[in-house]
């Protein structure tokens, strides 16, 4: 998986892949450049197209998610935004899922829409009618995402994908929240990816990551040249490292979840846990036929209210109130201020987010310390919720 282009002899490669801390590369004659330039020869250029750091790091994702290809970008974000411009013209329609994830939604209602492109968006539950939805000659892409962020929604991947390509459809599936070694299976086109999530682990640098055939891949690339979004080498380096230990964390992170959601799960106190690895999950079912494990991410709702909701989330001490998924350190924020805030309609049903929500992203940290530290602060917030209801009915 480590680039051999630098390597003195195919034995001796390093063992941590080198920083390639250059914008440009040079070449000794003219007739060499016209080689390369060509397609003759291999080489490298310049960094906006490529550089050995780069397509070592591209080529083990690869690996993982089992494509033929991958292009880096700077962040997760910028991967969905430049394939989503690449692949889309003026008149063409996309479909997205409704609980995905928001800067998806936001990028294609407030940015899309003013070049002239429909933005049609569906649940998760209106998938097996997908068919319904799609406007032969003007429907391009759909967008899914599984498990979607934060809700943990998993649409019946193989259908939708199956049903997308009948009418012609692009599909591209956000795979984030899965990992890399998850859904390589699935007959979708595109994946993209955030590397400052399970890739690199620990949140010190940011990425993205769009990966398929080399025909998608490559589409996607060229048609972003003017953007130049390149992923700096040092962060391409950092996320390399990352990955060393990705089954390791991706495997602790999961157990932890699944342990956290079954001791909510029966909590007194607690009126919803939403994890997919749970029968009560409503896509449970999908989640055990397409997934190895089920993630790191979960979400639950306490019977005190919102003022429950705060006093739990200032009481935690190991969790930590902030954004991210994947990290090594767990991670608890409010579902609604964090993630649904710009669309009301997210309250309307069973499985939406509210001002109770609290979302997790799960770490590798002992699960008895976490539980633990989810206990104690959710006896202090059910003992202030009591004594706000005691007090009013004096």
């Amino acid at each position: 998986m480590v680039n051999r282009h630098w390597s003195v002899k195919e034995s001796n490669d390093p063992f941590v892949v080198p920083s390639f801390e250059t914008i440009s590369f040079s070449l000794p004659t003219l007739q060499s450049w016209e080689s390369l330039l060509k397609g003759e020869q291999d080489g490298w250029v310049y960094l906006s197209d490529g550089n050995p750091t780069l397509a070592a790091l591209e080529r083990l994702l690869s690996t993982w998610q089992g494509t033929e290809s991958c292009w880096l970008t700077s962040t997760g974000k910028s991967a969905i935004a430049s394939t989503l411009l690449a692949l889309l013209n003026a008149g063409d329609e996309l479909i997205i899922l409704r609980e995905g994830y928001k800067s998806t939604r936001l990028f294609a209602e407030t940015v899309l829409k003013r070049f002239g492109v429909e933005v049609t968006i569906i649940g998760v539950d209106d998938l097996p009618s997908l068919d319904t939805w799609i406007k032969a000659g003007r429907t391009k892409l759909l967008v899914l995402e599984s498990p979607t962020n934060p809700m943990t929604r998993v649409p019946d991947l193989h259908t939708a994908a199956r049903v997308a390509k009948e009418h012609g459809l692009i599909t591209i599936l956000d795979n984030s929240l899965s990992g890399f070694h998850q859904h390589g299976d699935l007959p979708v086109d595109l994946f993209v990816h955030s590397l400052s999530k399970f890739a690199s682990g620990v949140g010190d640098v940011m990425g993205g990551a769009v990966l398929g055939s080399r025909e998608m891949v490559s589409r996607v690339k060229n048609r972003n040249v003017w953007n130049t979004d390149v992923l700096s080498t040092h962060a391409a380096v950092e996320i390399w490292k990352g990955m060393q230990t990705y089954q390791l964390r991706i495997e602790r992170q999961s157990s932890n979840a699944l342990a956290i959601a079954r001791y909510l799960e029966k909590h007194p106190n607690i009126n919803r846990v939403i994890y997919p690895g749970l029968a009560s999950h409503p896509d449970h079912k999908f989640a055990t036929a397409q997934m190895k494990d089920f993630g790191s991410v979960l979400a639950f709702d306490s019977s005190g209210g919102a003022d429950a909701m705060r006093a739990t989330l200032d009481n935690l001490r190991v969790f930590r109130i902030a954004f991210g998924t994947g990290f090594t350190q767990s991670i608890a924020n409010p579902a609604w201020l964090f993630y649904a805030r710009s669309f009301p309609e997210q309250q309307t049903g069973k499985w939406d987010i509210y001002d109770t929500t609290i979302r997790l992203s799960v770490g590798i940290e002992s699960p008895d310390e976490l539980i633990a530290d989810l206990d104690r602060a959710l006896a202090v917030a059910y003992r202030a919720s009591a004594e706000v209801v005691n007090t009013a009915c004096i």
